[in-house]
């Protein structure tokens, strides 16, 4: 019995000796020079992400592209935007301005069509902005002012998202990559003619046909200006409500419309107009603003 136990304590430590040997080993094999563990580790070095040099901004459309109503004469939202992504971003900026009031979208296509200026500015664009589809609602809107035709408004939709989708279509042809900024529509008569509530819904459904367009086209992107030019800065700030009023016209004003037409823009409203587009591309600046 003793022998056995002597044995068994002899085995014991031989198995010791060995699990400590063999550790030993394994700690010299992977310490020891000319090992993988032994090499550099190689890191994997991220490319350097730098901004563009400078920027050609393009901007096409109809008269709030041309900047109608801003009565400092600094063109609209394309001159405020160039402005602020000089200042804010401090990038050398140029913009070409190819709106014309009272354009369709069918006559801006036109022009992108067949206007070779305007084709080779599109192909060297970083970003292409447009104010479309107004003039497309006006049209069946001033025929029908005092008795809006919800079947008519309809079909003039209809007809206008087909046109749209052929227009952002067709200025893809001069450009596959920058991003396309495209100003959604809204009711300058809102605070004029509140009880003209028809013209209101007319305007949101034209918008949101108009989304759905533009969400299908690739890296094009919807402004929406509605709430804050139909409803003018003051209510929109101070967050009001539409309140029910007792006649066809309300006294209040408002303060983002040119006064000479009551319908375009002024200035700060071109500046509301540029806020809204410089948020929705900075949330793309990957696209446009980094090479």
């Amino acid at each position: 019995m003793r022998g056995l136990k002597i044995l068994k304590e002899i085995v014991l430590v031989v198995v010791i000796i060995g699990v400590i040997a063999g550790g030993i080993y394994a700690s010299l094999s992977y310490f020891a020079p000319g090992t993988i563990s032994d090499q550099p580790t190689k890191t994997q070095t991220q490319p350097t992400i730098k901004k563009k040099k400078s920027i050609q901004l393009v901007a096409v459309g109809d008269s709030l592209t041309e900047g109608i109503g801003d009565g400092l004469q600094q063109g609209g939202y394309v001159g405020i935007i160039k402005s602020e992504l000089k200042t804010k971003q401090t990038v050398p900026t140029t913009t070409q301005n190819y709106g014309i009031a009272g354009e369709t979208s069918t006559q801006i296509d036109q022009r992108v069509r067949n206007d070779q200026k305007l084709q080779q500015a599109l192909k060297q664009a970083d970003v292409i902005t447009m104010s479309v589809g107004g003039n497309d609602l006006m049209a069946v809107l001033r025929q029908q002012m005092l008795n809006l035709n919800e079947a008519d408004i309809k079909q003039a939709q209809a007809t206008y998202t087909t046109h749209l989708a052929t227009l952002l279509q067709d200025v893809r042809e001069h450009n596959a990559k920058a991003p396309i900024f495209i100003f959604g529509i809204y009711n300058p008569f809102y605070l004029y003619f509140p009880k003209m509530t028809k013209m209101q819904t007319a305007v949101e459904d034209w918008n949101s046909a108009s989304a759905k367009v533009i969400k299908q086209q690739k890296n094009s992107y919807l402004i929406d200006i509605c709430e804050q030019l139909s409803k003018g800065e003051r209510l929109t700030s101070q967050k009001k409500t539409t309140t029910k009023a007792t006649s066809d016209t309300s006294s209040d004003k408002n303060n983002l419309i040119f006064t000479e037409d009551n319908f375009h823009p002024n200035h700060s409203g071109y500046q509301v107009m540029a806020d809204d587009l410089y948020k929705v591309m900075m949330q793309q600046k990957m696209k446009w603003l980094y090479r």
